[in-house]
């Protein structure tokens, strides 16, 4: 049982660089340059795991120690390149002159045999292109296994050891292990950048799948008051067109460009969010500029503001950022309500939180209308285009907070924004 616990040791310390690597290298959003770090980490990490090889051999034969130093010298070889072998092969001699500097010249030997084979062996047969990867790279730990027992087995003649039945028995398992061994590290390597390269993939095409479904729907919400202005612009050519009707053609022709300039204006806004600068805010004391820019168009709609807020209420965030984002679910608010009502804002602290709530009386959503706010280009307004709950959306995003959405039909609709206090 020890031989095996020891086998599996090795294998464990041999496989736990590859899984490290793919936890906190390839799964990482920015992924650090791997030609300027990622060759020197594969060097030292192959060096250490061939130390760590030698230091515990899974079984001895009469002086022999029976390890897979091998291993890691291969992979820096095939996926470190040349340098990174080399610096694995040096330390491995440094490292068994020091442990046993009787049997130096074999080991001497033995890398000066087996490196150039490696070498030659990966230049001529061009195997990043072979298919199935894992292969070749077996093949080749096998062949080298078998190269170090036969060396072995020669140094064994040569200074009269015997060579029995269980030294051959033992060498083949070790060039199976070799080959055993090689395939699983190669098919783990192969697998993890396979999915790493179809998980890229993946977030690629939803992004160009988004960005062709965000254009579309601002090209048709475009083309709708394009539509309308042209129509109005060949009516306006006409002669018989009175003064009076001009005037009015005119006023719908600039009302209707006015609209799509504010849909292009949204769609910049959610597609460039974030604040360039971040300071400390009084969310408090932005109620007043709150109040002077929707009072207007308030009143003109019969309904009633009310504000509340606690005194100091600290945040970090990007004022006209803030203050965007509050006109346009407090005007969502006043346009809830046709026939009139009562819009209330409210702000106070919860602990690490700061909470603004806008609340409104008016019709309300129902459950599924709510679940599907703040997606492209949906609106329960006839002519909404949902964009600047888009925009409102990831603005709090970008300021670490979160937007909250209660609704029932007929009673009213209330949004809850939580930023981080300050």
């Amino acid at each position: 049982m020890n031989v095996i616990d020891d086998l599996l040791l090795n294998i464990l310390v041999l496989t736990s660089p590859i899984l490290l690597c793919h936890i906190l290298w390839l799964d990482r959003p920015n992924p650090f340059n791997f030609r300027r770090l990622g060759r020197p980490l594969i060097g030292l990490s192959c060096s250490m795991a061939a130390i760590f090889c030698m230091s515990h051999p899974f079984f001895t034969i009469t002086g022999d120690d029976f390890d897979l130093r091998i291993i890691p010298v291969l992979v820096a070889f095939l996926y470190g390149g040349i340098r990174s072998g080399l610096t694995v092969s040096t330390i491995i001699l440094a490292y068994a002159f020091y442990i046993d500097g009787s049997n130096f010249i074999s080991i001497i030997t033995l890398s000066a045999l087996l490196v150039p084979f490696i070498l030659a062996f990966i230049a001529l047969s061009n195997w990043k292109h072979l298919t199935p990867k894992v292969m070749f790279p077996s093949l080749l730990a096998f062949i080298s296994a078998i190269a170090t027992f036969c060396i072995t087995m020669l140094y064994r003649i040569g200074s009269f050891v015997a060579v029995d039945k269980p030294f051959l028995l033992y060498g083949l398992l070790f060039c199976l292990v070799h080959m055993l061994t090689m395939w699983l590290l190669t098919y783990l390597i192969v697998r993890i950048r396979e999915n790493s390269a179809m998980r890229q993939e993946v977030q690629r095409s939803e992004k160009l799948n988004v960005l062709s479904e965000l254009a579309a729907s601002v090209a048709h919400e475009i083309r709708n008051p394009m539509t309308v202005a042209r129509g109005f612009m060949q009516i306006l050519s006409q002669s018989t067109v009175t003064e009076e009707k001009k005037l009015i053609y005119t006023s719908m022709v600039i009302e209707e460009i006015d609209r799509a300039q504010n849909i292009i204006t949204d769609y910049l806004s959610f597609a460039k969010p974030q604040a360039e600068k971040l300071e400390e805010l009084d969310v408090s004391s932005l109620s007043h500029k709150l109040i002077n820019l929707i009072n207007p168009y308030a009143a003109m709609r019969g309904v009633e503001v009310s504000i509340d807020m606690e005194p100091a209420l600290l945040v970090k965030a990007n004022s006209e950022k803030l203050i965007q984002c509050l006109v346009n679910l407090t005007k969502n608010g006043i346009e809830a309500m046709p026939s009139g009502g009562l819009l209330q804002v409210s702000g106070f602290r919860d602990k690490t939180k700061i909470i603004l709530q806008i609340k409104d009386n008016g019709i309300g959503m129902t459950a599924e209308q709510v679940d599907r706010l703040g997606t492209p280009f949906y609106s329960t307004k006839n002519k909404g285009t949902g964009l600047g709950l888009m925009v409102s959306y990831r603005i709090i995003k970008t300021f670490g907070g979160l937007i909250d959405v209660t609704s029932e039909p007929e009673h009213g609709t209330c949004f809850t924004i939580s930023l981080p206090a300050a």
